[in-house]
């Protein structure tokens, strides 16, 4: 009998040991699946924050991308449903996309942009002021003679020089989006029928030298040789004084009357529609040369010109947008900003560069928004 106590008492150790190993199994089992679970939940975590700080990175890439963009004037402002194009990345896996729209506070815009990778998307946005700096330069360093700079609300065309205003006839627009970001000045726009400013008849601009330009875009081509600014009593050649037009290819030309004799230069680009230019005429008799520059370079040359003074005369008026006396004959059919006359002056390279280059605004982060 003692014999059987023993050996029941045995087996009952032997089978609480067998479950005790069994447990042990099983919490091993368990923690082994929740570590492996763990460690997978971990890796996907940390593969997903890597895929959101890519994502992130290139959101803000495309923040950079929309600043520049603004501050060249390089893309139209788009919205939300219709991004800016086509300056942006695949809006697919590894880019991003951003668009620019203006707010309520003049010359503040709004840039939103979204970076993707892995599936994953972030969105970022910034408000921007821009500020420009060109009109202060064509006060301390350029000093025109005569300024129009056509952001006028009535129907005068005032010299910011305070010397010689013109007038708005047969219903320019005014107060249109200029051709410098962050300036609250505008421009006006010409119908490409018979509208123009009417300038008079400024001083007599006779001389050795003469520079004189504009911002200036095209819309549309109105008529055969449009005039942007002329000095004319008629569209022929012995009527012309001076004056800045475009050839029926849409290439620039300066005609200047040197003694009796028109002289003429044509640039070597063509006028792109829909875009903003900067042209700039200079003539100097010391140097024999008549020169046209488009956007801050060189675009068209004459050498070897006669060594005469130019021909100018009082009487004979000066308009913007179409030639004098012939209302709709030679008309511009576009925006015209910032037109400038420099008496018996001829305005470096270097200085047309440099107020080519003001046209690019400052820009202060009005606020960050992730």
């Amino acid at each position: 009998m003692i014999l059987d106590a023993l050996t029941v008492t045995r087996r009952r150790v032997g089978g609480f040991a067998l479950l005790m190993v069994l447990m042990l199994i099983a919490a091993a089992s368990v923690v082994g699946i929740s570590y492996i679970y763990g460690t997978q939940v971990k890796t996907a975590s940390t593969g997903n924050l890597m895929l959101a700080s890519k994502a992130r990175y290139l959101a803000e890439s495309g923040l950079q991308h929309g600043l520049c963009a603004l501050q060249t004037g390089a893309l139209p402002l788009g919205s939300a449903a219709a991004p800016n194009g086509p300056y942006h990345i695949d809006a697919g896996d590894g880019g991003y996309v951003f668009h620019i729209t203006p707010t309520p506070t003049p010359n503040d815009y709004k840039i939103v942009a979204t970076g993707t990778e892995g599936g994953i998307s972030q969105t970022v946005a910034m408000t921007v002021r821009l500020t420009s700096d060109y009109a202060q330069k064509m006060i301390d360093d350029i000093a025109p003679t005569y300024w129009w700079r056509l952001g006028d609300s009535g129907l005068t065309a005032v010299d910011a020089r305070g010397l010689h205003n013109g007038t708005y006839v047969n219903g320019v627009t005014r107060e249109v989006d200029g051709a410098l970001l962050g300036d609250v000045d505008t421009a006006a726009e010409f119908n490409g029928n018979n509208d123009y400013v009417n300038l008079g008849e400024i001083g007599d601009l006779s001389g050795a030298r003469l520079t004189f330009g504009c911002w200036a875009r095209a819309d549309g081509w109105a008529d055969s040789n449009p005039r942007l600014i002329s000095r004319s009593s008629g569209t022929d050649i012995y009527e012309r004084r001076w004056q800045l037009s475009c050839t029926d290819a849409r290439k620039l030309r300066f005609d200047l009357k040197l003694k009796n004799t028109l002289t003429t230069v044509t640039g070597d680009t063509p006028v792109q529609l829909g875009q903003w230019f900067f042209v700039v005429c200079v003539y100097n008799r010391d140097t024999h040369r008549m020169r046209i520059y488009l956007n801050g370079e060189l675009d068209g040359t004459l050498e070897n010109v006669l060594n005469e003074d130019i021909n100018d005369a009082a009487n004979v008026e000066v308009w913007i947008g179409d030639c004098p006396y012939i209302p709709g004959q030679r008309q511009w059919s576009g925006a015209v900003d910032e037109a400038f006359i420099m008496k018996n002056r001829a305005l470096t390279p270097t200085k047309i560069r440099e107020l080519f280059d003001a046209r690019i605004p400052k820009t202060e982060v009005i606020s960050w928004d992730d």
